[in-house]
Protein backbone atom coordinates (compact mmCIF):
# COMPACT_ATOMS: atom_id res chain seq x y z
CA UNK A 1 0.00 0.00 0.00
CA UNK A 2 1.13 3.47 -0.43
CA UNK A 3 1.67 5.92 1.70
CA UNK A 4 -1.25 7.70 3.14
CA UNK A 5 -3.67 4.93 1.97
CA UNK A 6 -6.88 4.12 3.98
CA UNK A 7 -7.12 0.74 5.84
CA UNK A 8 -10.33 0.16 7.11
CA UNK A 9 -12.13 2.60 9.17
CA UNK A 10 -9.21 4.74 10.28
CA UNK A 11 -9.92 8.48 10.28
CA UNK A 12 -9.51 10.39 7.18
CA UNK A 13 -7.20 12.79 9.11
CA UNK A 14 -4.74 9.89 9.77
CA UNK A 15 -4.22 10.03 5.60
CA UNK A 16 -3.37 13.87 5.39
CA UNK A 17 0.05 14.91 5.34
CA UNK A 18 1.14 18.18 6.60
CA UNK A 19 3.47 20.35 4.39
CA UNK A 20 5.37 23.20 5.18
CA UNK A 21 7.19 26.29 2.91
CA UNK A 22 8.71 29.94 3.16
CA UNK A 23 7.00 32.56 1.77
CA UNK A 24 8.23 36.32 1.43
CA UNK A 25 5.58 38.78 1.82
CA UNK A 26 7.19 42.54 1.69
CA UNK A 27 9.89 42.67 3.62
CA UNK A 28 9.17 39.79 5.79
CA UNK A 29 9.39 36.19 5.91
CA UNK A 30 6.50 33.67 6.85
CA UNK A 31 6.23 29.69 7.01
CA UNK A 32 3.11 28.58 5.60
CA UNK A 33 1.75 25.50 6.75
CA UNK A 34 -0.96 23.35 4.88
CA UNK A 35 -2.93 19.90 5.68
CA UNK A 36 -3.29 18.51 2.30
CA UNK A 37 -5.47 15.13 1.78
CA UNK A 38 -5.19 12.11 -0.37
CA UNK A 39 -6.65 14.33 -3.25
CA UNK A 40 -3.86 17.13 -2.72
CA UNK A 41 -6.19 19.67 -1.57
CA UNK A 42 -5.04 22.08 1.31
CA UNK A 43 -6.79 22.47 4.49
CA UNK A 44 -6.15 24.18 7.44
CA UNK A 45 -3.76 26.78 5.96
CA UNK A 46 -1.87 28.64 8.66
CA UNK A 47 0.98 31.42 7.95
CA UNK A 48 3.24 31.80 10.96
CA UNK A 49 6.43 34.79 11.51
CA UNK A 50 7.42 37.34 10.32
CA UNK A 51 11.19 35.72 10.67
CA UNK A 52 13.88 38.52 9.92
CA UNK A 53 14.99 36.29 7.22
CA UNK A 54 15.05 33.46 5.00
CA UNK A 55 17.46 31.22 6.79
CA UNK A 56 15.63 31.62 9.93
CA UNK A 57 12.13 30.94 7.93
CA UNK A 58 13.11 28.11 6.60
CA UNK A 59 14.68 26.47 9.52
CA UNK A 60 11.40 27.28 11.49
CA UNK A 61 10.04 25.29 8.25
CA UNK A 62 12.07 22.40 8.71
CA UNK A 63 11.50 21.84 12.40
CA UNK A 64 8.03 22.28 11.71
CA UNK A 65 8.19 19.31 8.87
CA UNK A 66 10.51 17.47 11.62
CA UNK A 67 7.71 17.52 14.32
CA UNK A 68 5.09 16.49 11.50
CA UNK A 69 6.30 12.91 10.94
Amino acid sequence: MGDGDRIGITPKSWTARQHHGVLHLGKRWYVVSAELDESGRAEGVRLDGPYADHESAEAQARRMQDTAK
